[in-house]
């Protein structure tokens, strides 16, 4: 028992180096792939030499015993891979894709050198995923940047992946519009969000969008982002807590060239059709304005050795949609003395209804108005400081029962602006051949005015104040045994 205990030991210790070697560490991915000869046969001690080529730096290993290579721990990019055994010819293949949270298996036959003095390949095909079954997709910066996106969230399109949904963006809500993500029937709060490597949730529900006075997770602009992955199953055990969706972000690095880009996104009254509801009660079409700009500058402070990328972008709105709300209120007239409310309200002051009383029940209002609370009726008098009513006149009257007291229904819009600037910094260092450096910051600023409070209020001139900031440092050293 002793033995087998030991065997069964040894066999789980390798089970865990294994996975150890075959996992991937978030934000980053790998190459790995068999050498093989003209015969089939696999080949020992084969240099491969793996070089970026945004930024030249390079990585090299030998093949095992059994011809087997593998490179992990790689930003996400398209990279050269150099095949060099003599006797054979070097074999160089080019643009392989590296994407994150996953291992792009590349398989390479040498030739004798006799026959050619060396073998060039163009990896113009998607690479299969043949080194792990985890089922997920990733989506590049070329389709983050093309799809329309009215908020410029790269969390409206997490639904591109199979098995995953998100609610039917709204493009009149207020603010970033952050889409909460459901996979294979998970709930939203089963989800993982990370951001360069470290878990970017929201810590009250586990998720992406704000909740409460907890904010979401960091969304950069679209133009900062080198791609995102959405795992949905089988993924390892480096991936986090959740049961449901592992959404991978990784933003943007800089390269051996420079490169910059500027931005502007408007929206405006002009564009915009007016609400059903709020046509159907005469009211003006609501504001719905929103303005996006930025720019982002990337490339080399030391060729080969150390480069930057910052990006900032602001975003402006003043929005009427995304806090209309509508109230029932009683046929308030601009007259609103003691007198008028009495007669207004009271039994006698509706004909042919002795039995009426007031909705709310309690004492009735006497037809003279005489006690009616004067603390009440300051409140109705009470005007905002453009010189309105606090609580208005309804703006249509709605049919009821004679018996009942008469209401108006109103729908009031009021613009709610939101605000946010948001700038990264990304700076990565080559310290040595087997050691990089790697420093990522993120730092948004969005103060939110809205019109209505959002516990009770249901008429304008009780707004609230809300600031949100979100902050994320991730500091990493790779090095490589």
């Amino acid at each position: 028992m002793r033995t087998l205990a030991r065997l069964k030991f040894a066999g789980l210790v390798a089970t865990i180096l294994c996975a150890a070697a075959a996992a991937q560490a978030p934000g980053t991915g790998a190459i790995s792939g068999v050498i093989s000869d003209p015969s089939n046969r696999v080949v020992a001690l084969a240099s491969v030499l793996v070089v970026s080529n945004a930024t030249h730096v390079s990585r090299s290993v030998t093949t095992t015993a059994d011809g087997v290579f593998r490179v992990p721990l790689l930003r996400p990019g398209a990279y050269t891979v150099t095949v060099d055994v003599p006797g054979f010819a070097v074999n160089t293949s080019r643009d392989i894709e590296v994407t994150v949270g996953e291992t792009t298996s590349l398989n390479v036959a040498l030739k004798v050198a006799g026959d050619v003095a060396s073998v060039q390949v163009e990896a113009d095909a998607e690479m299969l995923q043949l080194e792990s079954s985890t089922l997920g997709r990733a989506v590049d910066q070329t389709a983050i940047q093309a799809l329309p996106l009215s908020n410029r969230n790269y969390t409206q399109i997490l639904s591109l992946s199979p098995g995953v949904l998100v609610t039917l963006p709204n493009p009149a809500e207020l603010g970033r519009g952050t889409q909460n993500v459901t996979s294979n029937g998970a709930k939203t709060t089963a989800n993982n969000m990370q951001f360069n490597g470290v878990d970017a949730n929201n810590m009250s529900s586990t998720s992406a969008a704000n909740d409460g006075n907890v904010v979401g997770t960091p969304i950069p602009t679209p133009d900062a982002i080198q791609e995102f992955k959405v795992q949905t199953a089988n993924y390892d055990a480096s991936y986090g807590h959740g049961s449901g969706a592992n959404v991978d972000l990784v933003s943007k690095s800089g390269t051996n060239k420079f490169h910059a880009s500027v931005w502007e996104f408007v929206r405006n009254n002009i564009f915009n059709a007016n609400d059903f509801f709020l046509k159907n009660e005469g009211q003006p079409r609501p504001t719905l304005k929103q303005n996006v700009f930025g720019a982002a500058f990337g490339g080399p402070i030391v060729k080969d050795k150390t480069f930057f990328f910052v990006a900032y972008q602001g975003l402006f709105s003043s929005n009427g949609l995304g806090g209309k709300t509508t109230t029932f209120l009683p046929l308030l007239t601009a007259d609103r003395s003691a007198a008028t409310l009495g007669a207004q309200f009271c039994p006698a002051g509706h004909a042919g209804n002795p039995g009426y009383q007031t909705a709310a029940g309690g004492t009735q209002v006497a037809c003279d108005g005489s006690n009616i609370n004067p603390v009440a009726l300051a409140i109705l008098n009470a005007k905002l400081a453009n010189g309105q009513f606090v609580i208005p006149s309804p703006q249509i009257t709605l049919a009821t029962n004679p018996t009942q007291l008469p209401t108006g229904q109103s729908t009031f819009a009021p613009p709610a602006s939101y605000q946010e600037n948001q700038f990264s910094i990304n700076i990565d260092q080559v310290l040595s051949a087997k050691n990089t450096f790697a420093a990522r910051f993120f730092y948004s600023r969005a103060p939110t005015v809205k019109g209505f409070s959002p516990s009770a209020a249901t008429v304008p001139g009780w707004g609230t104040n809300e600031l949100d900031r979100n902050t994320a440092f991730v500091l990493s050293d790779t090095h490589i045994a």
